[in-house]
């Protein structure tokens, strides 16, 4: 089955949690973060998660930075409630323009 890559730019809810894990006798660095998109009057939440060597960029990210993440949705189920999860593939953070730049 061919995964749907997408982008998605959105608010980071509050800051990234950062934690390792061990797969096939080999450490993984992994981060979550969770981004928020507003729609009118509704909220989305997105679960997001990184691996390897994409970790490092999150540590600059503050809550409230506008994020850009390249990925797709991994759904898996777990006790009989299914969980939906963005793997990212890419990410960064979307600098805002200065107030006072010349347009």
């Amino acid at each position: 089955m061919k995964k749907e890559m997408i982008n998605i730019n959105a608010n980071l809810l509050d800051e990234p949690s950062f934690t390792s894990f061990e797969r096939d006798s080999e450490r993984v660095e992994a981060v979550n973060f969770t981004l928020v998109q507003k729609y009118g009057k509704g909220k989305e939440y997105i679960n997001c998660s990184a691996y390897g060597e994409k970790v490092e960029k999150a540590r600059d990210f503050q809550k409230g930075d506008l994020i850009h993440v390249f990925g797709y949705f991994k759904v898996r189920e777990k006790e009989g409630k299914k969980y939906r999860n963005f793997l990212v593939k890419s990410y960064n953070k979307i600098e805002k323009k200065e107030e006072n730049e010349e347009e």
